[in-house]
């Protein structure tokens, strides 16, 4: 009973009880522990409200993978379930103030990883990219990159580069993990939230001091699409600018509002 196990891990991710999942549901405590314990298994009027509610499919929540491409509506019910995206009120870098969080550090899981690294993967090919490395921005980034080298393997038998910063230099003076960028190498950059952008190009700022980089393309997870109150430009339009590049993002803050309402 493959379901009874997805199950399980949801709710466990979601960091909820059986009784708040039954609660949820509708239904008894000792029915969602029936369920985890393989003894039983959900009605089918259920299956509904338990994908939506852990932001996946049926047939994810049955054990079936999926070829098709996700989309984006699908994206943020992902993040939603695994409390990923949490709607709250918070205050951003820049100072302004927003009706939800991202909360990278709940990424805790392979199968977490593994879905986002497959998003990534997808947009490169989806966008027809040209590159030679792929470059993950501490520290987020650092699992994304490996996750989206990956992705990139197994699901479409590309072998390419990847690396990723370390902020702090190790006791030789290195300043990147993996692949040693190389004068004119073609690099994606790979992180989880687009906001000014600031943090991406103080970044960079120091990247480019190791080589001459082309930024084949900037690719996040969310694009916040926050304005500079100077420059009236978004952080991803002033990272293009900058950079002769394009942002890509999974999903944008306009997807995030239009899903919320």
């Amino acid at each position: 009973m493959v379901i009874g196990n997805n199950i399980k891990q949801l709710r466990v991710n979601k960091g909820i009880t059986q009784e708040q999942l039954a609660e949820y549901l509708h239904i008894s405590g000792q029915a969602v522990s029936k369920w985890e314990n393989q003894t039983a298994l959900p009605d089918i009027s259920c299956l509904p409200l338990l994908a939506d509610y852990f932001g996946v499919t049926i047939d994810e929540l049955m054990g079936y993978k999926l070829n098709a491409l996700t989309n984006k509506e699908r994206f943020v019910r992902f993040m939603i379930g695994n409390g990923i995206l949490e709607q709250k009120d918070c205050t951003l870098k820049s100072g302004l103030s927003a009706s939800y969080f991202i909360n990278s550090e709940k990424f805790v899981t392979n199968a977490q990883i593994a879905k986002v690294g497959e998003y990534f993967a997808d947009c490169i090919r989806e966008n027809n990219l040209e590159f030679d490395v792929i470059m993950g921005m501490a520290y987020h980034g650092i699992a994304f990159s490996v996750a989206a080298a990956y992705a990139l393997f197994q699901k479409y038998g590309v072998t390419v580069h990847y690396c990723h910063d370390r902020k702090v230099k190790d006791s030789r003076g290195r300043s990147l993990c993996g692949y040693t960028l190389k004068d004119r190498d073609r690099v994606i950059l790979v992180d989880d939230v687009m906001s000014s952008g600031e943090t991406i190009s103080k970044r960079m700022e120091e990247i480019m001091k190791i080589a001459r980089i082309e930024v084949a393309a900037i690719i996040v997870i969310v694009d916040r699409m926050v304005e500079g109150t100077v420059t009236g430009k978004t952080g991803s339009k002033l990272l293009e600018e900058k950079y002769h590049t394009k942002v890509y993002s999974v999903i944008t803050e306009e997807d995030i509002q239009r899903y919320l309402k």
